[in-house]
C-alpha cells in the first residue's frame, strides 16, 4: 500500500526486525533528507505525532497527521475527541477529531495543550481566559 502511494517508504521497528532499529523519531530526519521529502503523512499515538510535527517544522515541510483519539460517538455530539487546533484565522479552536479530522496539519495542533482548554481558545470559559480559578 504505502510503497504504491509514495516515492519512498521508511520503516522502523523497536528491535530492527523490519527496517531500521529504533523509533519513528530516530528515523525521520534521515528519511526526510534521503527522500527530499516535501510532506510527511503520519498516523500514530499523539506523542509520536507531536515529535513528527516538530521535526517537520524544523525542516520547513508540512506534516499531515491522522490522530488516534478515542471517538466515543463518532458524530461530534459527545465532545470526547476534541483537540486545540489553530485555524486559518490564527485563533485556537477546539475541534472534534471525529468530524473535523481526523487528519490535521501537524504544526497547527497545540500539542502541549492537548487534554486542556487553552485560555485563549475561542469559546473558552471566562474564568480560563482571565486566569481565574473556578
Amino acid at each position: 500500500g504505502a510503497r504504491r502511494a509514495g516515492d519512498s517508504v521508511a520503516v522502523a521497528t523497536a528491535d530492527g526486525s523490519l527496517g531500521s532499529a529504533g523509533t519513528v523519531e530516530d528515523l525521520l530526519p534521515s528519511a526526510i533528507e534521503g527522500a527530499l521529502a516535501e510532506v510527511v503523512y503520519a498516523c500514530a499515538p499523539l506523542k509520536t505525532l507531536q515529535s513528527v510535527s516538530r521535526t517537520c517544522t524544523k525542516y520547513g515541510i508540512p506534516a499531515q497527521v491522522a490522530v488516534e483519539e478515542p471517538m466515543a460517538c463518532g458524530t461530534g455530539v459527545c465532545m470526547a475527541c476534541v483537540l486545540p487546533v489553530i485555524g486559518d484565522d490564527g485563533a485556537t479552536h477546539m475541534v472534534r477529531t471525529c468530524v473535523d479530522g481526523p487528519v490535521f496539519r501537524g504544526e497547527r495542533v497545540r500539542w502541549d495543550d492537548v487534554g486542556t482548554i487553552p485560555f485563549d481558545a475561542l469559546g473558552a470559559p471566562r474564568a480560563l481566559r482571565l486566569g481565574e480559578r473556578p
